[in-house]
């Protein structure tokens, strides 16, 4: 949370004031929970009755505040710094002080509501389990243009009215072309309908028929 707050405050001196020779602003302003600030501004220097005068005269004030947060904050984040000082001599023996603090601190969130104030929903997101595949029903002429990632799977249809299913399938090193038709339980007939089985290497995708029977 970041937040501006700007403060009046006007000090009344015991004579005329003719002129500001010196002046300081300190303060001792801090967190006394999550959402108050308390301390003093501390208001230091010189001034002459008269501007024609050569006697100066030491002035000091303890000006106490009092900041009320509309949010909650984490104290041991909080900075407080004074970002704008100035002031005008007003009624001849008063000083009208105009000064603006920076507060800056880490928000406190209530358990029950986000942000923008609306409540939490409590339930459980389920996290899906996506399989590396995808089932898409094609034309068989249209087959290779609906290969999406290494093992994804499409539907043919045929003349039948019979549904299978091609396997896109990606060679994983010391595999051999039986070792596949075994796991797949095809042949080596039906992997030469779809590929060009001597330009078969490791990290070769490869299309695979396989039945629905043998799939399920």
């Amino acid at each position: 949370m970041q937040k501006k707050v700007e403060i009046k405050k006007k000090i009344d001196f015991s004579s005329m004031i003719g002129e500001i020779s010196a002046i300081s602003l300190e303060n001792n302003l801090e967190f006394v929970n999550d959402n108050s600030i308390e301390g003093n501004f501390i208001l230091l220097g010189k001034y002459k009755e008269t501007a024609a005068s050569r006697i100066e005269e030491d002035f000091r004030f303890e000006i106490p505040v009092e900041i009320s947060l509309t949010n909650r904050v984490d104290p041991d984040t909080g900075k407080i710094e004074i970002s704008d000082f100035y002031y005008d001599i007003v009624d001849g023996n008063s000083l009208l002080c105009n000064i603006e603090i920076d507060i800056d601190a880490l928000e406190i969130l209530d358990e029950d509501r986000e942000c923008d104030g609306d409540p939490i929903e409590e339930k459980e997101i389920e996290i899906p389990h996506i399989e590396n595949k995808e089932e898409i029903t094609v034309v068989d002429d249209e087959r290779e243009e609906q290969i999406k990632d290494n093992n994804s799977f499409f539907q043919i249809k045929t003349e039948e009215e019979s549904y299978g299913t091609l396997v896109v399938y990606m060679v994983q090193e010391n595999e051999t072309i039986n070792s596949i038709i075994e796991k797949y339980h095809t042949s080596i007939e039906e992997i030469e309908k779809y590929n060009d089985i001597k330009n078969i290497t490791t990290g070769s995708k490869i299309i695979i028929p396989v039945s629905n029977e043998q799939d399920s």
